[in-house]
């Protein structure tokens, strides 16, 4: 028995009752929080795993971990949504790390065999091999607000930037891809 169950068998029935109706007031209030979100965060993994199956499972584990911190989520529904996109970067490193712990062993298992390692198919070779050229980080500034959406400020609270130096990092970024793939500003 946890230590939480065991402090809910020593209440009265009537503390029971009121304690059932608090979980079930915080299930549906973060309930009608993140519902919004569902169909966002998955195109958000989709987009950045591949086999994209595994975005069902970062939505699964992102969604475990809010529920988990949600006595630290923000109740405004734009800071919400950002709290959110940022939980679920975490999920997405921490996947990352992963299939590159299983890419290394599956590397040893094969004789260091040659592993096929594929972008994201939502970009062409050409813009690919722009977006390369930049920082992981604008690289990621660029895809949060052009993939899934955010605003310059909210993708920029997402990497833990001030509004200010995302609008400017996105500026750089967008400057640096318009010079690398030929475009007039």
């Amino acid at each position: 028995m946890s230590a939480a169950e065991s402090r809910v068998s020593d209440m009265a029935p009537g503390q029971r009752i009121r304690h059932a109706n608090r979980v079930r007031d915080e299930q549906r209030a973060f309930a009608s929080m993140i519902e919004p979100l569902f169909e966002p965060l998955l195109r958000y993994f989709a987009r950045r795993t591949s086999p994209r199956e595994d975005s069902y499972d970062c939505l699964s584990d992102t969604l475990l971990v809010m529920w988990r911190r949600r006595g630290s989520a923000p109740t405004h529904p734009e800071e919400f949504r950002a709290w959110a996109y940022g939980v679920a970067r975490l999920t997405l490193s921490n996947h990352m790390r992963s299939q590159r712990r299983r890419a290394r062993l599956l590397e040893k298992s094969r004789n260091n065999a040659e592993l096929e390692v594929t972008v994201g198919a939502d970009l062409s070779e050409v813009a690919a091999t722009a977006m390369a050229a930049l920082s992981a980080k604008d690289r990621e500034l660029v895809r949060l607000i052009v993939w899934d959406g955010l605003g310059v400020a909210e993708a920029g609270q997402v990497l833990g930037f001030k509004a200010a130096t995302a609008r400017t990092r996105y500026s750089r970024a967008r400057e640096r891809l318009r010079h690398t793939l030929g475009e007039s500003a």
